[in-house]
């Protein structure tokens, strides 16, 4: 680990241990309480209301547009905004989320890779602007994947009373 990398290895460390910890939460989930929201009517922009399948698609839908914003700081282009994605129908129980939150997560690990590799052969001061730009969204990720899994777990121990 080089001193050019080590705040982004650092992040890239914590946003690993942030993964596996919300895998352990939804694997110990029950397919019957998967969709299963714990009040009837669900609002769009509030987790408390939604069901472990909206929140662990929206986990992975948020690495999926912070790799957009990720490939944006690569390429010198101005930053997209962050727009969520709504959950397809057929991305709805335990197995394919898992496929899901995997792929989404290997797929900005590989945009993170490219761009550290791309931008340290290249200028060293523009990668450490970037590189403190890419820490701040990935730290987003880490704070919104921990409370997502404390979130998870809150409703399986719910589901099971």
């Amino acid at each position: 680990m080089s001193s050019h990398t080590s705040g982004l290895d650092n992040a890239l460390e914590s946003l690993s241990r942030s993964r596996s910890d919300l895998l352990i939460a939804l694997e110990a989930a029950s397919d019957q309480y998967f969709n299963t929201s714990p009040v009837e009517e669900v609002t769009r922009d509030r987790l408390e209301y939604w069901s472990i399948c909206e929140i662990a698609w929206y986990v992975g839908a948020l690495d999926d547009v912070s790799r957009l914003q990720i490939n944006d700081i690569g390429a010198g282009r101005e930053v997209r905004p962050s727009e969520i994605s709504r959950r397809p129908e057929h991305v709805s129980n335990i197995g394919v989320m898992l496929v899901w939150v995997n792929q989404s997560r290997a797929a900005l690990s590989s945009s993170i890779s490219r761009m550290t590799k791309n931008q340290l052969q290249e200028e060293q001061l523009l990668f450490k602007e970037n590189s403190s730009r890419c820490e701040m969204i990935l730290s987003k990720i880490i704070a919104n994947e921990t409370m997502s899994t404390r979130r998870i777990l809150e409703l399986i121990e719910m589901f099971r009373c």
